[in-house]
């Protein structure tokens, strides 16, 4: 019995630190997140905001996006 105890004990702490680990690489960033709202009410027949994609980490690799030196967005 105190080896299956063990053994859910490992077993949790490995679960809890993949969680703390892989946290700050499913987060969602509020800027990303209302730039893209803001392209989804947008009509843009040309495709001009086709690198707006909300699974990046921030919005500062899309196009017409600037950011400052701390990645927040500056200017659209």
């Amino acid at each position: 019995m105190a080896v299956v105890a063990d053994v859910a004990a490992g077993t949790l702490v490995v679960v809890l630190a993949m969680a703390l680990l892989l946290a700050p690489l499913v987060s969602s960033n509020s800027e990303g997140d209302a730039l893209y709202a803001l392209r989804k009410s947008l009509s843009d027949p040309d495709d001009v905001l086709q690198s707006w994609d909300p699974t990046l980490v921030n919005p500062c690799t899309w196009f017409h996006i600037t950011c400052n030196q701390d990645n927040r967005v500056t200017r659209v």
